[in-house]
């Protein structure tokens, strides 16, 4: 199998190597537009559907819950019947989701065609990693996964003006006609660029943990639900019953023959510290995301359009920084560079903390953003690099699954971290928790709670900084599996 797998990956070289990595990209780029595309269009989905906005979130709700809740089982399958083949069937799959999404007659049928969308983006991002983790030796590594952080960025920074141009010029049912192209594209030259790798004997088709991955996705959608909910007695019990769900999911995986995610696979230090400063990250990269639009909006009173445009350096620079801090990792090791990045977010929070009121200006937003964009293009590669070199080959497949997983989960805490710690200063104030925009004085309470967030923002990059610097970090960073052997190799220094 090793043999295998090295003369999969290892022998490409040259061109054939980068258009092996453009195929395996082309999912990625499509997966992260398709996350913020149909946001722009809901106000025209409202009109066309007569629907209210709670029930329109079902659009992106469908989409995001069937991502995150089978990626461990797609995983998995592409190490039971090929990692190449259930590539390409993702691919296919989340095209032909586009075309259903396209000509849906009615708002239930688009649910139910994005969801089959979010099937073939899991098993998109439950590979793409390990598939360049195969095809690039591990000296080259880091800068591979860092044009990675470029294409996920770039697929977020052109998601929102994209969806914007096609549903003004076209209508919404443009938004996933523009997925066929690209997509056909990417089943052709992912089929004709990427090298066969071997299957893994140890994990067939029919052993599979059916019943692990059914607990799985019944934790995971009633966490999002309740993270979506938390404003309300719903939300919490949600909330309880996704402990509950996991708990059960958990004793299912130690009793299982062959488990979807073995425990033992989190007995490994440097794996799971390594994940868990990747979940504060993806948390920390939220809280800007999440309050400077209303800061923005509601303290400085900005079009909505000039927001939009303040918005982007921060993606521009994560497209930038991001291959910079791979190929910064591959000379010193994942250590430095990304503790690096965590010491920049704690500085941009503390001078979010800073900010004064509505005569601010846009100068010093301006700043602090490109700060967090040069603190995530140092920390994600090296992450990244870090998880991957964690695991030995035949677990990749877990690994950039798990990978993929902590992403959409810090992303869905980040926001409900941001919101509960808003609700918790406002009523330590005497104030709803649902403080809103008609209420008297609300940009004084918003820019107050604003910074009592961001302080806290400070504290979880200082949590992160302490996760990095512990011994099994730094093991994972300077002695990664040699690729191909599972061994051991100091990082070049």
């Amino acid at each position: 199998m090793l043999a295998s797998r090295t003369a999969a990956g290892q022998a490409l070289r040259g061109r054939a190597l980068w258009a092996a990595f453009a195929a395996a990209t082309t999912g990625t780029f499509m997966v992260n537009v398709d996350a913020s595309v149909v946001n722009v269009a809901l106000p025209v989905l409202a009109h066309r559907f007569l629907l209210p906005v709670t029930i329109l979130q079902w659009a992106i709700t469908a989409y995001l819950l069937v991502i995150t809740g089978t990626l461990p089982l797609v995983g998995r399958l592409a190490d039971s019947l090929g990692r190449k083949e259930v590539f390409v069937a993702g691919i296919a799959a989340f095209t032909l989701g586009s075309i259903l999404s396209a000509l849906a007659p009615d708002f239930a049928v688009l649910v139910a065609a994005r969801a089959f969308q979010g099937l073939g983006g899991a098993t998109i991002q439950a590979n793409v990693m390990a598939i360049v983790a195969l095809l690039f030796p591990r000296e080259r590594r880091g800068q591979a996964l860092g044009l990675i952080g470029s294409v996920v960025a770039a697929g977020t920074l052109f998601g929102p003006p994209l969806g914007g141009l096609l549903t003004a010029t076209w209508g919404w049912r443009s938004i996933f006609w523009i997925n066929v192209p690209i997509g056909l594209w990417g089943v052709w030259a992912s089929w004709h660029y990427l090298p066969r790798f071997p299957r893994d004997p140890a994990h067939p088709l029919p052993s599979l943990d059916w019943a692990g991955a059914a607990w799985f996705l019944a934790a995971v959608t009633a966490l999002q639900l309740g993270l979506s909910l938390l404003h309300s007695p719903r939300g919490w019990a949600l909330t309880a019953l996704a402990a509950g769900l996991t708990a059960l999911f958990v004793r299912r995986e130690a009793r299982a023959a062959r488990p979807l995610v073995p425990p033992s696979v989190f007995r490994n230090p440097p794996f799971t510290l390594n994940l868990l400063a990747g979940l504060d990250y993806f948390m920390l990269l939220m809280f800007p995301a999440f309050l400077l639009p209303i800061y923005l909006g509601q303290v400085l009173h900005l079009p909505v359009g000039l927001i939009g445009l303040l918005m982007t350096p921060q993606a521009l620079l994560m497209i930038v920084v991001s291959p910079w801090g791979g190929r910064l990792a591959d000379r010193i090791g994942v250590l430095w560079p990304a503790r690096a990045g965590l010491l920049l977010f704690a500085a941009a929070d503390l001078g979010f903390v800073l900010l004064p009121g509505r005569h601010a200006g846009v100068w010093p937003v301006l700043i602090l953003l490109a700060l967090v964009g040069v603190a995530a293009g140092l920390f994600s590669s090296p992450n990244n690099s870090a998880v991957l070199g964690s695991v030995p080959p035949r677990d990749l497949g877990l690994g950039s699954s798990l990978l993929a997983i902590q992403r959409n989960l810090g992303r869905s805490l980040g926001v409900a971290l941001a919101s509960i710690l808003l609700s918790l200063i406002w009523m330590a104030h005497g104030l709803s928790p649902d403080l809103s925009p008609r209420y008297p004085h609300y940009a004084a309470w918003f820019l107050m709670a604003f910074k009592g967030v961001f302080l806290a923002g400070a504290a979880l990059a200082a949590a992160g900084l302490v996760l990095v610097r512990t011994p099994p970090y730094a093991h994972a960073a300077r002695r990664e599996p040699e690729p191909g052997t599972g061994s051991p190799r100091s990082a070049r220094s």
